[in-house]
């Protein structure tokens, strides 16, 4: 790989995650009708699942948890996941092209050598269940809450 198309990866790289927390906070405002309950739920679900994925980094950083079985946490992996898993949660016709796009995005790790598959594995594949598991239960929260109103 020439040192220009390294670059040019390597910005591209560095792009994704910024350009997808953009999307992720303008995503409730693309598709009308939603209540204010179901935007305040997803912003919610969506920074609780970004602070598991930091939360998860410190005790990683900590104990080497990852480390102990040979991994490296993938930190940008898990967050692009979360809000990836967040956003398919919140309007499930995007999951394709949100799909592609993270897959796309982890090649790019794997060509540019940033991680291995098992870490961006292990670290997206943990970061999407306790994110789509938040969104669940803001879904059934508010579920309830519009029974009892």
């Amino acid at each position: 790989m020439t040192p220009s198309t390294y670059r040019i990866l390597d910005t591209i790289a560095d792009s994704f995650n910024p350009l997808l927390a953009i999307v992720a906070l303008v995503y409730p405002f693309l598709r009308r009708p939603r209540t204010l309950r179901s935007i305040i739920a997803y912003y919610l679900s969506a920074g609780a699942a970004i602070g598991f994925v930091y939360l998860v980094r410190a005790i990683d950083d900590h104990y080497r948890l990852w480390a102990s079985l040979g991994l490296d946490y993938s930190t940008h992996s898990a967050f692009a996941a979360s809000l990836v898993a967040s956003m398919s949660a919140f309007n499930r016709r995007w999951t394709v092209p949100l799909a592609i796009a993270i897959v796309l995005y982890f090649s790019l790790e794997l060509v540019m050598r940033y991680h291995a598959i098992l870490d961006i594995v292990s670290s997206a594949a943990l970061a999407a269940t306790v994110a789509l598991l938040l969104h669940a239960a803001a879904s059934r929260a508010m579920r309830a809450s519009t029974r009892s109103d």
